[in-house]
């Protein structure tokens, strides 16, 4: 009899299998970028991996473990016969990433298609989740249940009982009208956006199934291109877990330039360390990136879910009960 850890692994190896045949299928490029990066990534709220590269000389360079390949993939989207690419890429995140739906370092899926609108992208990613779960005759296949789509506003109306009206002074006192408990006095907009989202609306997905969320405030666009009121941005969710997080990509070099000095200006009134830079990925912006989508997908959660798993703990060998890799209690 095979042990469960056996059992694991090769339900990985054939997650990985079907994740290239999909792919491979449709014309896309497998590619490998680098895990130590001069830019970790774009994120406000994040913490990341720091260290130094020694040079030749004995000069110290700062350094980073990546929490995406995104920066890279984009700089392989300015050589013009590279249409679509995709990369199974070792991330990583610091600051207590971990509990049972997260962990320090993990396993992304990430792709990137030239043309490709943002609607498609979603479709494609529901595409993605059914084919790997019919291959591996997962039980969530069995079930033909559509995905709801919900945009920011619905979602914030139908779930919450709430206007939302980006950077609103007011969302946190009308929160706690709600009954939104864990909302503090002070707690500027999007504080209360991500409280509202954390304590009232991902709650209720888990009994949704399956949902689309998507349009997202302009404030929360990250690096996804704003279109008129709403940041093509889009989280898709599985019984209750977030599993992943797709962009309509913003492409314009200034405005990707002022996005991550606006990132650097928060993480410093945060205390969090300053992100590196990366001259490199201006430049292939500045050379001409065309229009495109990309999406980051938990492959671990993913393989979790496939399997009826509760916790990342039954697919990570290295990872169990909630202790890390020295033994140290993480939840």
């Amino acid at each position: 009899m095979l042990s469960q850890t056996r059992k694991s692994l090769e339900k990985r190896r054939d997650l990985y299998r079907c994740i290239r045949t999909f792919f491979h299928n449709r014309g896309y490029l497998e590619v490998e970028t680098p895990v130590v990066v001069p830019c970790p990534g774009a994120e406000v709220h994040l913490e990341y991996f720091s260290t130094q590269w020694k040079d030749y000389h004995n000069r110290q360079h700062p350094a980073w473990l990546r929490s995406s390949p995104e920066l890279h993939i984009k700089k392989l989207l300015a050589v013009p016969d590279i249409d679509r690419v995709f990369e199974l890429a070792k991330c990583f995140r610091n600051g207590g990433e971990c509990s049972p739906w997260h962990h320090p370092e993990f396993m992304m899926l990430e792709w990137y298609q030239k043309g490709l609108p943002f609607r498609g992208l979603i479709e494609e990613t529901i595409d993605l989740l059914t084919y790997t779960a019919e291959q591996m005759v997962s039980p969530w296949a069995e079930s033909k249940k559509a995905f709801t789509w919900l945009t920011l506003e619905e979602a914030f109306s139908q779930l919450a009982g709430l206007e939302l009206i980006d950077q609103d002074p007011d969302l946190g006192a009308k929160a706690k009208a709600q009954g939104i408990i864990s909302i503090q006095p002070g707690d500027d907009f999007e504080t209360a956006f991500f409280k509202v989202l954390l304590e009232r609306i991902e709650p209720k997905f888990a009994a949704m199934e399956r949902v689309v969320l998507y349009d997202y405030p302009p404030s929360q666009a990250a690096l996804a291109q704003v279109e008129g009121t709403a940041a093509k941005r889009f989280e898709l969710y599985v019984s209750g877990v977030e599993l992943c997080n797709g962009f309509f990509e913003l492409t314009d070099a200034q405005e990707n330039r002022t996005r991550f000095s606006e990132i650097n200006r928060q993480r410093k009134i945060l205390g969090k360390e300053i992100l590196g830079d990366d001259p490199e990925f201006f430049t292939a912006l500045e050379s001409g990136i065309p229009s495109c989508c990309g999406n980051a997908l938990g492959v671990d959660r993913w393989l979790t879910l496939l399997l009826g798993e509760k916790s990342l703990d039954s697919v990570l060998p290295f990872h169990r009960k909630g202790k890390y890799l020295w033994g140290a209690e993480t939840y």
